[in-house]
């Protein structure tokens, strides 16, 4: 109860809040919420921004409740969190791991989730999330008898087929649960035969199959493909080694959390660039040699945290990487192992140290109050924009959505001056037609009818994708022969 009611106080900002960002195509904008027809189109692929049916099912259940009120949907994702963070507890007493309660209580507090479950489209992590640790949890009830030859209680194995299902559907990242599961048998130092192995292969074969549709459409429907993402392998491992490292510094030093956060200049030439790659690797080697002596929890729970980030590293295309290459909600589950390890090592000091546990409950209440600090930023789209690009000014696309909401209110002067700051600073081919349009919508709004031609000339020799602006433009300007092949292309 205490980790249930420290978890609705520290998100109480967030129920407050609105909706921001891709709230719009998932909620507010989406059509098939609202009909009944939509209850089985969620299931068919392209129908939905993403192939998530079972987060598409719960918004569809809710808006026949309470239809575009954000509290309700708020409410939802605090209260999966909570309930993540009771599986959590559970999972970790039955696994037999250093106090439960305090890793659970650390995972529902801390700050770097709030993205996850203050953003309402982010119902995917804990939404999934929540179906992992069912299936996980299923799964040591099927495998109670420890490979010791005792008949194994099969009624449990449709459970963990289901609940895998159930947070595939939700979001495939949760594709690491069998390898998962078996870092967990070589942590107890569990025979691995066949017997015990067999029955993941079924939940490998799903993982893979959803998590390879998932990636096909990140590039064929999200549009993750192209120029923008053509990094080779040595490249692509840059990224993951910065990002694992930035990851773990976040979840020890969560301060500061930005919603865009700096995107680092790709730069394998700079020597320097590369010691989060050689950081990893040493501490990779140190957990080997550890788990070499026997002491396994270190190389397990860094070996959760990879794998489950694995999808996330820059190895597949992840159409967010235009503006950074991390962010806070990508290592919801992941943050698992890094978590783990530390109250472990926190609990070890205490036995050496009795009068730091004082400092755990501290521990605790500063992450509570930086939760509490965060969700305000989410408080409305506006104010997380704003948010964003006071701690990150060159994030281009929180200055051109800002602009965009600036313009909607009839802003014209500022909204300008804002998109054409973005366009100086946007590093992304896809995204630069995107702010050459916004800023010819400007121009067009000013009656600056040659100024908008301009702009969208120079875009469609750039980037394309303006034949149907360009055209309107053309007529604007009274230039209507040479607008009419622009109208046949389009």
């Amino acid at each position: 109860m205490l980790v249930v009611v420290a978890t609705l106080l520290a998100y109480l900002p967030a129920l407050r809040a609105g909706y921001v960002w891709d709230d719009d195509y998932y909620v507010t904008q989406n059509l098939l919420l609202r009909e009944v027809s939509g209850l089985w189109r969620i299931w068919v692929p392209g129908q939905t921004p993403q192939y998530y049916p079972v987060v598409f099912l719960t918004f569809w259940l809710e808006y026949q409740l309470w239809q575009l009120e954000p509290f309700g949907y708020h409410l939802t994702n605090v209260l999966l969190h909570a309930a993540n963070a009771l599986l959590l507890a559970r999972l970790a007493t039955r696994l037999m791991l250093p106090w439960p309660w305090a890793l659970a209580a650390v995972f529902a507090l801390h700050p770097v989730h709030v993205e996850s479950v203050a953003w309402i489209t982010e119902r995917k992590n804990v939404l999934s999330t929540f179906g992992y640790l069912l299936a996980a949890l299923a799964w040591f009830r099927f495998d109670a008898s420890r490979g010791d030859g005792e008949p194994r209680p099969w009624r449990h194995y449709p459970a963990v087929v289901l609940w895998f299902l159930f947070a595939l559907l939700a979001k495939t990242v949760t594709c690491s649960l069998p390898a998962a599961l078996i870092l967990l048998h070589v942590w107890r130092r569990d025979r691995l035969d066949a017997r015990r192995l067999l029955p993941l292969l079924p939940l490998f074969a799903l993982g893979v199959v959803l998590a390879l549709h998932t990636a096909h459409l990140e590039r064929t429907q999200v549009g993750a493909d192209g120029a923008d993402f053509a990094w080779t392998f040595v490249e692509r491992t840059w990224i993951a080694g910065n990002a694992l490292a930035f990851y773990a510094g976040k979840l020890v030093w969560p301060w500061p959390l930005i919603f865009f956060y700096p995107r680092w200049q790709l730069d394998i030439a700079d020597v320097s660039g590369w010691w989060p790659v050689a950081l990893c690797a040493l501490v990779a080697l140190g957990a080997l040699f550890a788990f070499a002596r026997g002491r396994r929890g270190p190389a397990v729970a860094l070996a959760f945290f990879a794998g489950s980030l694995f999808p996330a590293l820059g190895y597949f295309n992840v159409y967010p990487m235009l503006y950074s290459f991390v962010a806070d909600h990508f290592q919801y589950l992941g943050s698992l192992g890094v978590l783990a390890l530390l109250v472990a090592a926190f609990r070890r000091l205490v036995q050496r140290v009795p009068g730091a546990r004082w400092l755990g409950g501290a521990v605790l209440v500063a992450l509570g109050a930086l939760t509490f600090h965060r969700c305000f930023a989410f408080a409305d789209e506006e104010t997380l924009w704003r948010d964003t690009i006071a701690q990150n000014p060159n994030a281009w696309m929180a200055q051109n959505n800002l602009a965009c909401l600036e313009m909607d209110r009839g802003e014209l002067g500022a909204a300008l001056v804002r998109l054409r700051q973005a366009a100086e600073l946007v590093t992304s081919n896809k995204e630069r037609g995107r702010i050459a349009r916004n800023i010819a919508r400007v121009l067009s709004r000013l009656g600056r009818f040659q100024e908008e031609y301009e702009v969208l000339d120079r875009a469609q020799r750039e980037v394309g994708g303006c034949e149907m602006r360009l055209a309107r433009s053309l007529e604007r300007l009274g230039r209507d022969d040479e607008a009419l092949p622009w109208y046949e292309r389009a």
